[in-house]
């Protein structure tokens, strides 16, 4: 199986090693047999040494050589390849102590094969070797005519087996070194298939916090442009508020001259219905008091000439106090289309804008009453017109009235009785005025009381509206604080993902 290491590149696996590792060992037991047996046979040559003798070197020289190219192409014989070496090396070493005189050189054989089983660090490789050197050292013992080992045998063994012991325990330590290696290395692919998960698992987080955060920060921006907008629209109704606060102070302040005014008109009525009073009863004294009383209608007559300018004075108030209803209206509807405009950016801003919505809505309510009261105000201006114009009808008649009895006092002293009777109707008109103008009075009353409340409406509506700027402020540097942090936060994570 193969693994991976924390780069990404793959690495050799165990069977691969084994496999390069049994070549590399082949390779290395085959140059060293063939050096000595290369070496062996051309001494041979050189010597003239028997046939039988050259003949057991050259032929297993050159089998190994075939063996050593097949090797290379199959791995199942590569795996073999040890065995032939070594029972070559044996064949050649029994066989030159077979054929030869028995030398140093022969029993140095036997233990070269003992050496070269050694070489692949295989327990049953050495054993096969040993077995093999063990074989070739008896034909050693049994073919010693010169008497080389001279009662030494033993001890040759001896040697022969502590020298195997030396190696069999070094090839054991060679086989558990490369198992520990082969344990680690799968310990290895482990963990770095565990690192590679774990890589996979931390990209994909970082990932999903990096989009999560993507979308945060495009929300927030989002809010604080809802916000802005909200803001924008809070100044607007706070400036449109803070006007209607203006007009309606002055319309108070209008109300309350024409309030005095109309007050002062009932004085005047009813000093007048006093006179007309004495007049009527002046009358009927006889033409004795003609000329005093010819004096007292010219009084009369510049009395009601300035009381015709009084009423007139009344009705440009009255016209002008319409005039500010209407510009109440306007101020009305342009606050309810600013509440209207509010609503929908607060709609627009989502969860963020129900709080303004819901001070939207209590604007709307506040204009709603600002509408009803100057539909009110409108119905009392008009009666207060209608009762204006019946006043100043009832005046130019009075005007022509008294002009005409103070030529009929002139003409004649027969007038005084149609003189008495205009001034008894002209009693009964001035008490029906007096109580109209106490109407009007009252009405006027009522207006101010109106406009007074509904300009400290006005004044908690504009408080509540600059709280609310306030507070809007305070949220909007918040989110602006929130939005600087979630773009470090998502700077980060793209770095950590990079």
């Amino acid at each position: 199986m193969l693994f991976h290491n924390g780069n990404g590149e793959k690495e050799m696996n165990i069977n691969e090693l084994k496999q390069k590792d049994l070549l590399r060992k082949n390779t290395i037991l085959y140059i060293a047999y063939a050096l000595a047996a290369g070496l062996g046979l051309l001494v041979q040559v050189m010597m003239q040494a028997k046939t039988a003798i050259i003949i057991s070197i050259g032929i297993p020289f050159v089998a190994s050589f075939i063996f050593y190219y097949l090797a290379r192409k199959s791995m199942n014989i590569a795996k073999m390849f040890p065995y032939i070496i070594i029972l070559a090396t044996a064949i050649t070493a029994g066989s030159t102590a077979y054929f030869n005189v028995i030398s140093i050189a022969t029993i140095i054989l036997a233990f070269f094969v003992l050496i070269l089983s050694s070489i692949h660090n295989d327990r049953f490789v050495f054993v096969y070797g040993f077995v093999l050197s063990i074989i070739a050292m008896s034909i050693n013992v049994i073919r010693d005519e010169p008497n080389l080992f001279d009662g030494q045998t033993v001890n040759v063994f001896f040697i022969h087996f502590i020298m195997a012991l030396g190696i069999y325990l070094q090839v054991t330590q060679s086989k558990s070194l490369f198992s520990n290696v082969e344990r680690l290395m799968g310990e290895a692919a482990l963990k770095a298939k565990e690192d590679s998960l774990l890589n996979d698992k931390l990209e994909n987080a970082v990932h999903i916090i990096t989009s999560n955060l993507e979308q945060i920060r495009q929300s927030t921006q989002s809010a604080n442009i809802a916000q802005q907008e909200m803001l924008i629209a809070v100044g607007e109704v706070s400036s449109g508020a803070q006007r209607q606060a203006d007009n309606v102070a002055d319309i108070v302040h209008n109300t309350e001259a024409t309030s005095s005014s109309v007050k002062e008109m009932a004085i005047n009525l009813e000093s007048i219905v006093q006179k007309a009073e004495v007049a009527g009863k002046n009358a009927s004294d006889g033409s004795l008091v003609m000329e005093e009383m010819t004096k007292d209608i010219n009084q009369f007559t510049i009395f009601f000439e300035e009381l015709n300018q009084t009423f007139q004075n009344l009705f440009e108030k009255i016209t002008e106090t319409n005039q500010f209803a209407s510009d109440i209206r306007q101020i009305t509807e342009q606050t309810n289309l600013l509440a209207l405009n509010a609503s929908i950016e607060a709609a627009r801003a989502g969860e963020h804008g129900k709080g303004f919505a819901v001070v939207a809505e209590e604007i709307r309510k506040l204009a709603g009453v600002t509408n009803q009261t100057v539909e009110k105000i409108d119905d009392n201006l008009n009666n207060v017109n209608k009762f204006n114009e019946a006043a100043l009808q009832k005046l130019e008649i009075g005007l022509a009235q008294i002009h005409n009895q103070s030529e009929t006092a002139e003409q004649s002293n027969k007038s005084f009785k149609n003189l008495f009777e205009t001034m008894s109707s002209l009693q009964q008109s001035l008490a029906i005025y007096l109580k109209e103008i106490d109407t009007i009075a009252k009405n006027s009353e009522e207006i101010n009381i109106s406009t007074t409340e509904f300009a400290a409406i006005i004044e908690e509506s504009t408080a509540t509206v600059e709280e609310l700027n306030a507070t809007l402020v305070n949220i909007t540097e918040d989110q602006l604080a929130i939005a600087d942090y979630i773009e470090e936060t998502y700077k980060e994570a793209q770095s950590i993902n990079n």
